[in-house]
């Protein structure tokens, strides 16, 4: 009866030349990041057939939507940006040029890189974080790939770099089992903008089990060279700014998505950033990193995340909080005893939770990360469990 119905409707809106039948939905699209070294060699052999010895800015695989399972490509070659699309079975669907890498906004003719970031206004710290870089000590991350492994730690030890104490990262990196480098990398956080300002390295290069040599250490308090940022409180995609400012040392990082799902053995992370690296000092010089929320790196190039370890909360000293937020914690204190700050994830933002003896009662405030006062942890669970109530009302 329904199939004849819409039959009937076709010829008679067919007759009144006028007829609307409602689409389908579209399935909503998903897609996943994919490394060149995880590839299928069926699909490995398409990319090379489709665009022959150019260089992979991106590959896609799709998990949700129309095509699930179809690999979409952005190639580099002779000049020009290429999109391939390959099915998951290896055939070459479509091969799209984009433009010239001249005119692309990926091109690197015209760009530009900022390298001021008015750290002069920063009160700087050596312990904190922001969404994709941490600095507390007992954080680590362990990316491996099949030859490599790095290994980057959060150490508990600072150093003074000019006036700046810096926290020290620690990576050790190894070869088919061989120590081949150890840096330590010195970063402080400007805790009125969350920036993450890289203030050098030293660098000791191994070769069987011995030092050779110190390529590439650089400090920001020496001639010509001053700190830049390695990851910025804000993330803007297109932006770019130097990451290294030194004679010797001059990377410099593009943000180039904000939405990126990669899988590694560590797990699957989503809402990650994107990030090209390259250096003002060798053009040629090139490499992709991803980061995830509350994680850091999970992929350098061909190492993917296969453990970490995340910092415990550590106590925050008042002193060393924004004026803002110590001016709020004081006010709403209202004269009691603060006994431990916190700084703490609240669906998706940081907050300051601030304990405090009131009266000889217990209490913890809320102030966000400006010094607006969120009210105390027992009122934010009575909303929550208010707004639930309601939920569940309507759902009645």
């Amino acid at each position: 009866m329904h199939w004849k119905r819409i039959g009937l409707l076709a010829v008679i809106g067919s007759m009144l030349g006028v007829i609307s039948i409602p689409a389908q939905e579209a399935i909503p699209e998903k897609k996943i990041t994919v490394l060149p070294s995880t590839l299928p060699p069926v699909i490995k052999n398409a990319i090379e057939q489709a665009v022959p010895k150019g260089e992979i800015l991106r590959i896609q695989k799709e998990v949700e939507g129309e095509n699930p399972g179809q690999y979409d490509v952005d190639i580099r070659s002779g000049g020009k940006l290429y999109e391939v699309e390959i099915s998951p079975e290896g055939e070459v669907i479509e091969v799209k040029e984009i433009t010239s890498t001249e005119e692309a906004p990926g091109g690197e003719q015209g760009k530009k890189w900022t390298s001021s970031f008015g750290e002069e206004n920063c009160t700087f710290s050596s312990v904190g974080k922001n969404r994709f870089f941490i600095l507390e000590s007992g954080h680590q991350l362990v990316l491996e790939s099949r030859r490599e492994k790095v290994v980057i730690t959060v150490l508990e030890q600072t150093k003074k770099i000019g006036n700046i104490e810096t926290r020290i990262i620690e990576e050790h990196e190894e070869k088919d089992g061989k120590l081949v480098e150890v840096s330590r990398n010195f970063f402080a956080i400007c805790k009125e903008h969350g920036d993450i300002f890289y203030f050098g390295e030293e660098v000791d290069d191994y070769q069987d089990g011995k030092i050779v040599a110190h390529s590439g250490a650089w400090r920001a308090d020496e001639k010509d060279s001053k700190a830049g940022i390695i990851m910025p409180g804000t993330i803007l995609l297109g932006a770019r700014h130097y990451q290294e400012i030194a004679p010797n040392a001059m990377d410099r990082a593009e943000i180039l998505s904000d939405d990126i799902t990669i899988k590694t053995p560590a797990g699957i992370f989503k809402n990650c950033i994107r990030i090209e690296e390259t250096s003002g000092l060798d053009p040629d010089e090139k490499c992709y990193k991803t980061y995830a929320p509350d994680i850091g790196l999970v992929q350098d190039e061909d190492l993917l995340l296969t453990g970490y370890i995340q910092a415990k909360e550590e106590s925050i000293s008042l002193k060393d909080l924004p004026r803002r937020v110590r001016a709020a914690i004081k006010k709403h204190a209202a004269g009691g005893k603060i006994t431990e700050i916190e700084k703490v994830n609240m669906n998706g933002t940081f907050v300051y939770e601030v304990e405090v003896v009131l009266n000889g009662k217990e209490i913890d405030i809320l102030i966000s990360a400006k010094g607006k006062y969120l009210g105390t942890e027992e009122d934010q669970a009575k909303e929550t469990k208010d707004r639930q109530g309601e939920d569940n009302d309507e759902d009645d």
